[in-house]
């Protein structure tokens, strides 16, 4: 039983994309959730964004854009946030192994992206970014582990925090 909940589950977002359009959102919603994930009804989550596999929680009046991957660990993100096209939010990863393989034991990480923020288009979050409420997060930057205060501009490659925001 378990193995075929598994296989629901990653065939899950070939499944959403059948069901296009603002019309069928809570429909989509309905099949996240019916895979384990903790989707707010509200939420606006388009079809070809693929929640691929781990703890993951959206908050109502969220909207997550075509394209985006959800992957890994335990990822949060808030409600009434913004995230563009073809973002990336992994929360997983690898400890370091020997010479033989570096890509040791793999592991689970944790993501967490406040209420009311916005992730440009191209964004890459890995595992221990923990994002604020009110933040901006600028196009085509890389969030690596860290905290990020509420409220702040963050941009670059690696990110760091450009401005607050009042």
């Amino acid at each position: 039983m378990n193995r075929l909940f598994s296989y629901y589950k990653s065939q899950l977002r070939y499944i959403v994309l059948l069901f296009p359009g603002s019309f069928f959102r809570r429909f989509r919603n309905v099949a996240w959730r019916s895979a384990g994930y903790k989707i707010h009804i509200t939420a606006n989550i388009m079809p070809s964004a693929a929640l691929v596999f781990g703890e993951i929680k959206i908050g109502s009046n969220t909207y997550i854009g075509d394209d985006v991957m959800i992957t890994g660990g335990s990822i949060t993100i808030g409600s009434s946030c913004d995230i563009a096209p073809k973002v990336l939010i992994h929360a997983g990863s690898h400890k370091a192994g020997s010479s033989f393989r570096r890509a040791g034991k793999a592991y689970a990480g944790k993501i967490e992206i406040g209420n009311g923020t916005w992730i440009g288009s191209g964004v890459i979050i890995i595992e221990g970014a923990i994002i604020g409420n009110g933040c901006v997060v600028a196009a085509g930057s890389l969030v690596k582990r860290g905290e990020y205060p509420d409220n702040s501009l963050i941009a670059g490659n690696p990110a760091s925090i450009i401005k607050y925001y009042p």
